[in-house]
């Protein structure tokens, strides 16, 4: 009996652009070490040194690492060149000619990493006689396989989380199982397998153990999430795995003790460069990495060498080649259109053409929020809220792509869909509150400084700076309200902290096919919950639409979701009371970047701001002095704006 292996190397890696466009997917590291060197040392462990590679794009750069590999640790890798892809069913056809005295192939991709003896898949195999069998994982990746009592598959192809388990991505066949291939170039070995089901052959599922370590590194959040995932584990099997899992400890160790912040998964090659003051979060770095400044860097692939200080955000800013390239995007046929809406230090426009539409986001990674940005919608889209999905993220130039949502926002909605909106915002936002909060501990998130005492003051003092000084020239009225406000902002500093995102209105809202989706939480951090409550539904921008009833009832629903998982919703009286501070901030907002940055279009919102500021001193209904400074400031607002002031609404 002859048993060989065979790596599934030839994919291009696409999942994984911009990084595999320097290096092919099978030189790809993981924990420092090349994925081909990782699968053939898995094999190697149980005896077996004859294997086939595929090859296709960058094959040169593939062969000489197969035969430094072979050299180094006594393999005899064979290279099968594919100048098309042909897919693992042709792949495996073409490869097996080189190694003709195999009966039996063990097949490994080289996208996976597994922790497990594949003595017992050999044994199993062998004692069934089946024509396949196959490595299953319970509970982990899209579960589309199907297994009958006894262990033998009924299906492959069921529907995303139709089956019981996934298919590992490692399997042993017998030669002739090529032989169920359809006779096109590049079909799949599923395919073959499926034939074979239709006919009545055996090819037999085996779950490995659940607590076994099993990772598909497909896409760069997978691989990136992988590395933290592994530190965690208790390896068995993989000898070669359990070396690099102890070494990056000992790397992250160093770079501590050099003054780097280290959170979240990180993957560390050699020879790194990290000045002194930077965080590393969610990122790997290929060997001979070097970084420019101590920033924040986070959710991101750096694909070793220097990596250059950020370019400017400015008009003339336009995309990074590779992110055309990642796109399958002609830059000769796609629009750049830049949008209206630009954030601080950022700038937005839609990449589309006849097929694709895409937000692209340049950032100045100065400003540490938007440097988090990526790693936050990663985080939300985990906790099951609605977010635009980050594509692509090229950390090295500090760019995003995010899925193109349109343009309608929550403030254009018609007031009869207004309310079904805000119901799934604040379903949404119950889970942040609630489950935000473990998981954000548990993760090390990146957030921006939590509420404090000085942020609530911040606030505070950005309202009568912009409002009462530079707009109404009294400072003065302030003196009613200053007992009431600290009152205030002690009960708020007395709530639990949780992952608020900050600045929760309804122009942070789109509608996509009436689904609501957040955008710009940028600015995530911890404090009161009902702060995000205050700014949603006391919102200038929809004072009109959003009435005191609907209020209520959205509020009435977001408790209920919070008690639904299993938490304790803020009192009423606390809605009222963020509120009022969630609109000193946002009248500071208004009256700043009116005079001071010139954009009109803000003033049309201060009279809206200062009535729902009166509405909520009144529902708190225990704040005189801050309703009275509010009563004061909006009538002599209403006089310095004239009939400008509602201009627009």
């Amino acid at each position: 009996m002859s048993i060989s292996g065979f790596i599934l190397a030839a994919g291009e890696g696409r999942r994984l652009r911009p990084a595999t466009l320097t290096r092919p997917k099978a030189l790809v590291p993981f924990c420092g070490v090349p994925l081909l060197e990782l699968a053939a040392s898995q094999l190697s462990a149980i005896g077996i040194k004859t294997m086939a590679v595929n090859v296709s794009y960058q094959g040169e750069r593939v062969y000489e690492a197969a035969a430094r590999l072979g050299r180094q640790h006594g393999w005899d890798l064979r290279i099968s060149q594919e100048d098309t892809l042909l897919d693992t069913g042709g792949g495996l056809r073409q490869g097996l000619r080189l190694l003709p005295d195999a009966e039996h192939i063990l097949v490994h991709n080289v996208d996976i990493v597994l922790d497990y003896d594949l003595r017992r898949l050999v044994e199993r195999h062998l004692e069934t006689g089946a024509l396949a069998t196959v490595l299953l994982v319970p509970g982990k990746g899209p579960r589309t396989v199907e297994v009958e009592p006894g262990g033998l598959v009924s299906e492959f192809r069921r529907g995303s989380l139709g089956g019981r388990y996934t298919f590992a991505g490692v399997h042993i066949l017998r030669r002739e199982a090529l032989d169920w291939l359809p006779d096109e170039a590049a079909p799949s070995i599923i395919v073959a397998y499926q034939n074979a089901l239709k006919a009545g052959q055996r090819v037999i599922g085996l779950p490995v153990d659940e607590d076994a370590y099993w990772a598909d590194l497909g896409t760069a959040e997978q691989y990136i999430r992988a590395h933290g995932e592994i530190a965690d584990c208790a390896l068995r099997f993989h000898p070669l795995m359990q070396q690099a899992q102890a070494e990056q400890p000992r790397r992250r160790a160093e770079l501590e003790a050099r003054g780097v912040q280290c959170t979240g998964a990180l993957g560390l090659g050699i020879g790194l460069g990290v000045p002194a003051g930077s965080h590393l979060h969610n990122v790997v770095l290929w060997d001979h990495t070097r970084l420019p400044r101590a920033l924040l860097y986070a959710d991101g692939i750096f694909v070793g060498d220097d990596v250059p200080p950020a370019k400017v955000v400015d008009e003339g800013r336009l995309p990074d080649p590779r992110v055309f390239v990642s796109l399958d995007m002609d830059p000769a046929e796609t629009r750049v259109i830049p949008l209206q809406k630009q954030g601080s230090g950022r700038r937005y426009c839609r990449l589309t053409d006849d097929v694709q539409s895409w937000i692209w986001c340049a950032y100045n990674p100065e400003r540490r929020e938007n440097a988090g940005f990526a790693a936050i919608a990663d985080f939300l889209k985990r906790l099951g809220i609605r977010v635009p999905e980050v594509h692509l993220h090229l950390a090295d130039t500090c760019e995003l792509v995010s899925r193109d949502l349109g343009q309608h926002v929550l403030v254009k909605t018609d007031a009869d869909d207004t309310a079904e909106s805000l119901f799934q915002v604040v379903q949404q936002i119950a889970r942040l509150h609630v489950l935000g909060d473990q998981a954000a501990r548990l993760e090390e998130l990146p957030l921006q400084r939590g509420f404090t005492k000085g942020l609530y003051d911040w606030e505070r003092d950005y309202f009568r700076e912009n409002i009462l000084d530079r707009l109404l020239g009294r400072t003065d009225l302030w003196g009613v309200a200053a007992h009431d406000y600290c009152e205030l902002r002690d009960s708020l500093l007395r709530q639990p902290l949780v992952p608020v995102h900050r600045d929760l209105q309804s122009a942070n809202v789109m509608i996509v096919d009436g689904q609501a989706y957040i955008i710009d939480f940028q600015g995530m951090r911890l404090g009161c919950a009902a702060y995000d409550l205050g700014a949603l539904l006391y919102d200038s921008y929809q004072e009109q639409v959003i009435t005191p009833e609907l209020r209520r009832r959205v509020w009435r629903q977001y408790c209920q979701e919070v008690r639904h998982l299993g938490a304790t919703p803020p009192i009423d009286r606390l809605l009222h009371t963020a509120a009022i501070q969630r609109l000193l901030q946002a009248l500071g907002a208004y009256g700043k970047l009116w005079r001071k940055d010139g954009l009109d279009w803000y003033r049309q919102f201060i009279l809206p701001g200062f009535r729902l500021l009166i509405a909520a001193c009144e529902e708190a209904g225990c704040f005189p002095g801050l309703q009275s400074m509010a009563r004061q400031a909006m009538r002599l607002a209403a006089e310095k704006l004239g009939p400008a002031a509602t201009a627009g609404q």
